[in-house]
């Protein structure tokens, strides 16, 4: 089991805590209900901007410079403000439909009659999705957004390599593809970190440490061991979480789509 540090658990925790009371609610509302749907998308929002607060982290900018860079579309004075606008809005595109599809899907698992008696019974489901789970999937938000700043910072012909943390944590297929290296623009999408859950690899170009010449491999081994979920990336406006991810195996009913409007239409997409 991978080991967070008690900062990240603690701040995770806390945000658990402030969906918590909204849960109470819903397991005591009827359910398929104008109510239910309302809470609902309080969850929902304050999900999406929790995992956005790890976006904004790793990007190195406040909600206030996101929403100005998402505010003026086509009105930017450098090129990196450009890409980080791309990035901004890849991720909140798939972060909020990430967001809507995990608290549905922790809705759905409740069972049709509700023992309102002992509401508690049920709030081990909330903490499985909105912390334990959340901690993992805020810490790969974080990771494949401070990959994409520092990926747009990269000029296009850079070869770059891919690289493990070295220590026993790594796992054995991670490290098979330590020094693969490719220029920027032929870089496999798929092979940029995260890879899968709790991965904790990272990038660095022929600069980053002179001494060390990786050379060009074409091991086209990785495709098949890459975690679906990872296929896409930040880095190049992709997801974060693709459709492959178990949250999205069903698809979400038009209230709930109609909550995702609703909430990007808040960030100006």
């Amino acid at each position: 089991m991978k080991a967070f540090d008690k900062e990240k658990e603690s701040q995770t925790h806390e945000e658990f805590l402030l969906i918590l009371p909204l849960f109470r609610k819903l397991i005591l509302t009827q359910k398929d209900t104008a109510g239910s749907y309302d809470i609902l998308e309080e969850m929902i929002s304050l999900r999406a901007s929790f995992l956005l607060d790890r976006v904004f982290d790793g990007m190195h900018m406040n909600f206030d410079k996101a929403l100005n860079l998402l505010r003026n579309n086509n009105e930017f004075t450098t090129l990196q403000e450009k890409e980080e606008r791309d990035i901004l809005v890849a991720a909140i595109d798939n972060l909020v439909d990430f967001a809507a599809a995990e608290e549905y899907t922790l809705m759905r698992e409740l069972p049709d009659e509700i023992d309102t008696e002992h509401p508690e019974l049920y709030e081990g489901l909330c903490k499985k999705y909105n912390e334990v789970y959340a901690l993992q999937e805020n810490e790969d938000t974080l990771h494949a957004a401070t990959i994409a700043a520092w990926w747009i910072t990269i000029p296009r012909e850079t070869l770059i390599t891919y690289m493990t943390q070295g220590d026993e944590r790594v796992r054995a297929w991670h490290l098979s593809m330590e020094g693969l290296t490719f220029p920027k623009y032929e870089f496999p999408e798929a092979l940029i970190p995260p890879i899968e859950h709790g991965c904790r690899c990272y990038l660095i170009t022929e600069g980053s440490m002179p001494n060390v010449h990786a050379s060009l491999k074409r091991d086209k081994d990785y495709q098949k061991k890459v975690n679906p979920v990872f296929f896409g990336s930040l880095a190049r406006k992709g997801k974060i979480f693709s459709q492959s991810h178990s949250y999205f195996k069903s698809a979400l009913p038009e209230k709930v789509e109609a909550i995702v409007k609703r909430i990007k239409n808040k960030f100006y997409l």
